[in-house]
């Protein structure tokens, strides 16, 4: 593991807005997230039943095949390999991710055993209702929930301990550099509309997922950004851990553009290697949109900055 820590820890209590940002988001998290459950129970719609159910009248949705070539074949479930099975359930388990499919599910004239699709139905509405209710979803941003306040509530919001931790690591060690190198007023602009951006990356990315967005990732990766290219030190100190041996952890000081390759085009190659709509629940577009945001700040933050500093020299 290696991170950049261009400010000693020490240091860090004296950049009032960044232990303020990191305080905030711990407060909302103990106030609001720490207790409420993970996961919301719909026996009809989880259950294996449940997800082929779902998986063929999704397949139906998509393909508008006639009922002869998709339904209405009696053998179909008792002669279906275990292989197709599972298909059916991972293509279950993704309609339950496009909202076009939500927002209409229960309205559309499928077919099938009529009874059967009754049920789903009404185990369906049941669960739309139930994810709308969960904490994640009212202060999450996704394409079912993109209010106006969506875009910042999300950026305070963390869905368990180590995404809060892993965050705050981040947000503390930029934070401050950012806050020491350019003030209070530019952190708080990037992390706030870097959020944004960020936000903007994820739902180009995921037009019709059901799935929200929680997290300060973006807002970190466009601190991380704009350091990279606002900073014109040659060297910085990273922090790297090994191992707990002596030699194996420690600071070393490596270019400020090291950060790039890092971090940066890490998120490039996994948002380019995931299947759309089956992520592993990290954001990859959002860190690019808050990066893309915090490169562009800092191209024009030097632009700004170097008439002054010719003038002060």
């Amino acid at each position: 593991m290696i991170v950049p820590c261009p400010e000693t820890p020490q240091n860090v209590l004296k950049f009032p807005l960044t232990i303020t940002l990191t305080v905030l988001n711990i407060f909302i998290f103990f106030l609001v997230f720490s207790g409420a459950p993970s996961f919301f129970p719909n026996a009809g719609i989880f259950s294996e039943q449940g997800l082929l159910t779902t998986g063929r009248l999704y397949y139906q949705y998509l393909k508008e095949q006639p009922p002869h070539e998709l339904l209405e074949k009696p053998e179909w479930m008792h002669k279906m390999s275990s292989q197709n099975r599972d298909h059916l359930v991972v293509i279950g388990s993704y309609a339950l991710r496009d909202a076009r499919f939500m927002e209409s599910a229960e309205s559309l004239p499928f077919w099938g055993d009529a009874v059967q699709i009754a049920t789903w139905k009404k185990d369906f509405v049941e669960f739309r209702r139930s994810y709308q209710d969960q904490v994640l979803y009212r202060f999450g941003l996704s394409s079912l929930a993109k209010g106006p306040w969506a875009w910042v509530t999300y950026q305070f919001s963390h869905s368990n301990w180590l995404h809060l931790f892993s965050n705050l690591v981040f947000l503390v060690l930029m934070g401050a550099a950012v806050e020491g190198l350019a003030g209070s007023g530019m952190l708080l602009f990037i992390y706030i509309v870097g959020g944004i951006a960020g936000g903007a990356g994820f739902l180009m990315s995921q037009a019709h997922g059901t799935v929200p967005m929680v997290g300060a990732s973006a807002s970190v990766s466009a601190l991380m950004a704009f350091y990279c290219f606002a900073e014109r030190r040659a060297r910085i100190r990273y922090f790297f851990f090994i191992s707990p041996a002596q030699s194996h952890h420690g600071a070393i000081y490596l270019p400020t553009l090291l950060i790039f390759p890092l971090y940066l085009l890490v998120d490039l190659a996994s948002f380019w290697g995931t299947p759309e709509g089956l992520g592993g629940g990290v954001a990859y577009a959002a860190h690019l949109g808050g990066a893309a945001l915090g490169i562009v700040t800092a191209l024009i933050y030097r632009q700004i900055r170097r008439p002054l500093l010719l003038t002060e020299s």
